[in-house]
């Protein structure tokens, strides 16, 4: 008998189950393959990055992505049960026992998890080879592509397994004790005078984040203000007041505005109407907490794409910044270089070299806020304009008699900025200048210190106790050095140190340059590299946006599936309670293109209002961690018109079921 109730339930709801079942498989497949992937033999071995930072993450993520799975199907599979209230109540009124009741619950969702875990880890072997191979292929890695889940991990998931299932169960189980026990739906009516002041500090909250967002753009512009205990709390206080004032909005706003609209002759419905828009605002008013939800899910999946986007651009603009060369060394390095192009089937597409003056230079460390003497180098504007216009145009326009700095590291300020640099040169005038370059012609590593290009009569007239000259190739598809000719080269990756002897007096500081010694060197001696090569960094910069792009994509689709799935539950289970209310107005009169016009509005502001309020947090979310600085309109607006493109479908499809169970159910 239990079985047979059981699957006239699961026949009688297959809609809302169907749903449930194949949002809980993907996830259950997502998580299994991150399993997989965590332990995959060919990963391991041929990926080095992956067993030193990555294989750490996929676990990390994993596990995230399981309690946030867990919390989902926990939410949402409650849902059922509600959506069986007035089935339990009316077995227990024909004489159904309380403990029949409760194990009919536990017997329900044990079949649907048992079901949908079975599905899930099938759909992971299926689709394991497909989403490794993806990865490879985002991460330009040429392999094959093994399947691989090991007994352990596999003993792992089926424990997972089981235990979910009985925990979910016995959950339901006990939802279902509850409504046998009650009898009646707790509803509580709230009046409408506690929604006004509600509604009015909801409002007031949202537009006190608006104004803190505002003054958080001017604060964090100010760069010499840093990450100040004020400005986290008044970027917690903003997160919060969107947070909470949302919700309040929803609970207080949102039917006080409905109200009005209902009040006002000139707005409300007339006749027949009447009903159908008293109807609406019921329903929408019992939705406060899903629109919520709705919306602060939207905002973090929003934030997340947003962030990843941003993240994946300044990688790709670091990259750029620091290695807009090939291959590069110095005059000590250049004939063995040379050699080893000659030998290997590389093609020079273009070469170049420049001359430097190296000497020492007082600046501010702005870590420690003192004065720090060491070595900087000087490149003349005739040398600097000789570079190839690839490595220039990510620079500042740089006019004959101007000065810029070329920086690296956090010692002081490089890139883009208009912040002042000041340096004390020894021997030589005073260079204050706001330029700031941050394309490393040869390399970072080549340059003892920052790099400064000045006027070609200053440069003539700089005294420097050391001079070099640096050479630059580009070739054809990238170099093809052999992993024997690379690892010949690396010996001159920190060929020299360049020693410090510092003095109260810039002037009689001094300074040698020797071969580096890992066991001699201290704080006051600097590296410099007599080789540099863009491709390895190319190669690793390939798998870690690679890898980044792939955990994104499988978050933020496993996101949006899980947003769509809560919306489309909730909508039918809405239906399920109130289908006679509708039932009642096609009595009365109202004809079914009206009802059918009810749902439609119903899911448009279910939908709408949500995605209206989550645009507005993420960007400002977005704003602030952004600094302000540069326009992130284009690019948000784009994200966010694929995001609401894929969102609409999904309240396509829910509007398309929605109305599909209540016709079904008024016929």
């Amino acid at each position: 008998m239990y079985l047979k109730i059981v699957r006239r339930s699961l026949s009688k709801m297959h809609d809302s189950y169907l749903i449930y079942t194949l949002a809980c498989s993907f996830a259950i497949g997502i998580f299994s393959i991150l399993i997989s992937l965590v332990d995959n033999r060919i990963l391991k071995h041929d990926i080095s990055l992956w067993r030193s930072s990555m294989m750490p993450i996929v676990f990390t993520l994993s596990i995230v992505f399981a309690a946030s799975a867990f919390v989902y199907m926990a939410y949402v599979g409650g849902f059922f049960i509600k959506q069986q209230r007035y089935e339990f109540l009316t077995f227990e009124k024909l004489g159904m026992s309380k403990a029949t009741i409760v194990v009919l619950g536990f017997m329900q969702t044990f079949v649907i998890q048992v079901f949908a875990w079975v599905l899930g880890i099938i759909e992971a072997f299926i689709f394991q080879k497909f989403f490794g191979m993806l990865l490879l292929y985002l991460m330009r890695v040429k392999i094959s592509f093994t399947s691989y889940l090991n007994l352990d991990s596999l003993l792992s998931l089926l424990r997972i397994a089981v235990t979910s299932i009985f925990v979910f169960s016995i959950i339901n189980a006990i939802r279902t004790y509850s409504i046998v026990k009650k009898n009646k739906p707790n509803i509580k009516k709230i009046n409408i005078w506690l929604r006004i002041p509600t509604g009015t500090f909801g409002i007031l909250l949202f537009i006190s984040a608006v104004i803190g967002t505002i003054a958080l753009f001017t604060t964090v512009q100010d760069t010499d203000s840093g990450y100040s205990n004020h400005l986290i709390f008044e970027s917690m206080y903003v997160a919060i007041a969107y947070f909470a004032g949302t919700y309040l909005i929803y609970f207080g706003f949102l039917p006080v505005l409905l109200t009005v609209l209902q009040k006002v002759k000139r707005i409300s419905y007339s006749g027949l109407n009447l009903f159908s828009f008293k109807y609406l605002k019921s329903r929408t008013m019992r939705n406060t907490s899903v629109l919520w939800f709705v919306t602060e899910l939207s905002t973090m999946a929003l934030i997340l794409l947003t962030t990843c986007y941003f993240g994946y651009k300044l990688i790709y603009e670091n990259y750029h910044t620091e290695y807009p060369f090939a291959l590069t060394a110095n005059k000590n390095t250049v004939e063995d270089v040379k050699n080893t192009i000659d030998d290997s089937k590389t093609e020079i597409s273009h070469q170049y070299h420049s001359r430097i003056k190296i000497t020492l230079v007082s600046t501010l460390d702005t870590t420690r806020r003192v004065l720090v003497q060491r070595p900087a180098s000087f490149m003349s504007y005739s040398e600097y304009m000789n570079l190839p216009k690839k490595i220039r145009k990510q620079n500042p326009e740089l006019g004959p008699k101007q000065f810029m700095r070329i920086g690296f590291g956090n010692d002081e300020t490089f890139g883009f900025s208009d912040r002042k640099v000041e340096w004390n040169v020894k021997n030589a005038t005073k260079i204050v200048t706001r330029k700031n370059g941050s394309s490393f012609p040869y390399g970072g590593g080549m340059f003892p210190g920052s790099l400064m290009v000045t006027p070609d009569s200053y440069y003539n007239k700089l005294s420097s106790a050391s001079t070099d000259t640096l050479y630059g190739w580009y070739f054809k598809h990238g170099d093809k050095l052999t992993k024997k000719q690379a690892r010949s080269l690396v010996k001159y990756r920190n060929a020299y140190v360049i020693s410090v002897n510092a003095k109260s007096d810039l002037n009689n500081s001094t300074f040698k340059i020797s071969r580096y010694n890992p066991d001699n060197y201290t704080n006051d001696d600097y590296i410099q590299a007599g080789f540099v090569r863009q491709e390895s960094a190319k190669r690793h910069l390939h798998q870690i946006v690679g890898f980044f792009i792939f955990m994104v994509a499988i978050f933020s689709i496993a996101l949006l599936i899980a947003l769509g799935s809560v919306l489309t539950l909730r909508i039918l289970l809405r239906d399920d309670y109130e289908w006679r209310q509708l039932k009642t107005l096609k009595k009365i009169g109202v004809s079914d293109q009206e009802i059918r016009g009810i749902i439609r509005s119903e899911n448009a502001l279910t939908f709408v209002i949500p995605i209206v309020f989550a645009i507005l947090q993420s960007y400002a979310a977005i704003a602030i961690v952004n600094n302000g600085y540069d326009s992130i309109v284009p690019e948000f607006t784009l994200i966010c018109l694929s995001y609401v493109v894929l969102y609409s479908l999904i309240g396509i499809v829910t509007y398309m079921i929605s109305w599909r169970s209540v016709k079904r159910r008024i016929s």
